[in-house]
């Protein structure tokens, strides 16, 4: 009868502070926007009940607080016990030990808070002891992924913990790859407004290494959209993330392929290399760094996306390249010469690469004869 009074006494004080915090917590916003001050004596109190419920060896018979402990823990069904967490109070089942690993993406689920693993030791024993309080599971990880998207800083967690757990063969067991990138969302910009970007970890196969020529790709022009944002891919290293993750680097002739494609291309004006001389001489000079770099069948591969395109500025407009002219071959007035608008003249890789192009040197004899 004691044990069942204890525990009648303790349910009683934890809806008290269950109603308290509910009750606190704004309607339209989330629990943790009430006041601090008031989730700390919340706790504080939610810690006297347990410290001063909590069940110590009697003396001379130690029959007499196991008996009364028992009762304790067994006077209610099922897995039924009421307790404070970073949420508010919840059922022990829905609360899980704290676990600093996955305190940057799992905001929403509900753990213990901090201040009451040191302060309620035994008492948090004896439910450990019992089964009771269980460690995150991998299945924890995917339902609070699948209830909301996560902020850069929080997928920049997500992903450390994940790559940290594949570098750890003895938890490889928690859950296929498969199953993580299904359930995580990204999402960027401010929640709701015109700049807002939601992308499914799914949709993602690439990403920039920068430590390989694909760094002088420029950040602020187009992207492709299954590119891993550089503002994350920039906290791991490549072979974390193509170890971990089913991705690989992002290469020129990817990226010459998209900025090529239509999309792409009808996304802005500015960055239309068939309209913008601008951009359509950065992006030959950023072919030409990479020129001695890129094999034969990459090079194959990026004449393959300009061939048929107007992208080389001359002094007649934007022309395709076998349109263009190298200034050497203007023997009449109105030839397209190649004419960036920085005035540069075309020299070595830039040469080389307008060459590969099909820009050309000569005028061909027809055009002499019909002129």
């Amino acid at each position: 009868m004691g044990g069942f009074l204890a525990r009648a006494a303790y349910e009683i004080e934890l809806n008290t502070v269950k109603s308290l915090w509910d009750g606190a917590a704004p309607v339209s916003s989330s629990l943790n926007s009430a006041d601090p001050q008031l989730h700390f004596w919340l706790r504080s109190r939610s810690i006297h009940a347990l410290k001063f419920f909590t069940f110590h060896p009697s003396t001379p018979s130690t029959d007499i607080s196991s008996i009364l402990e028992a009762a304790f823990f067994s006077c209610a069904e099922g897995n039924h016990f009421p307790l404070i967490s970073t949420v508010g109070v919840r059922n022990i089942s829905e609360i899980r030990l704290p676990d600093p690993a996955f305190s940057g993406f799992l905001k929403d689920l509900a753990v213990l808070p901090d201040d009451v693993l040191p302060s309620a030791s035994a008492m948090i024993a004896s439910l450990q002891n019992r089964g009771m309080i269980k460690n995150i599971t991998f299945d924890d990880v995917l339902k609070n992924l699948r209830s909301r998207p996560l902020g850069e800083a929080e997928m920049i967690a997500c992903l450390k913990w994940w790559i940290g757990l594949n570098k750890d063969s003895v938890n490889l067991q928690l859950g296929p790859q498969e199953q993580l990138l299904d359930a995580a969302v990204l999402v960027l910009g401010d929640p709701g407004s015109g700049n807002e970007k939601i992308i499914p970890l799914t949709s993602l196969r690439t990403f920039i290494n920068t430590r390989t020529i694909a760094s002088i790709i420029p950040l602020e022009g187009p992207l492709p959209d299954h590119l891993l944002p550089p503002t994350i891919s920039k906290h791991f290293t490549p072979d974390d993330l193509t170890s971990s993750f089913p991705w690989t680097e992002l290469t020129i002739p990817e990226w010459v392929g998209y900025i090529c494609s239509s999309a792409a291309r009808k996304a802005t004006v500015e960055y239309d290399l068939t309209l913008s001389a601008t951009w359509s001489e950065r992006v030959l000079s950023i072919i030409a760094r990479a020129w001695p770099s890129l094999s034969a069948s990459a090079r194959t591969e990026v004449h393959g996306h300009l061939k048929t395109l107007t992208c080389v500025p001359t002094s007649s407009g934007m022309k395709s390249p076998e349109q263009s002219y190298f200034v050497q071959a203007n023997i009449f007035h109105d030839l397209p010469v190649v004419a960036f608008p920085s005035g540069i003249t075309p020299k070595g890789n830039l040469e080389r690469v307008l060459q590969a192009l099909g820009v050309r040197k000569h005028v061909e004899l027809q055009i002499v004869f019909n002129r």
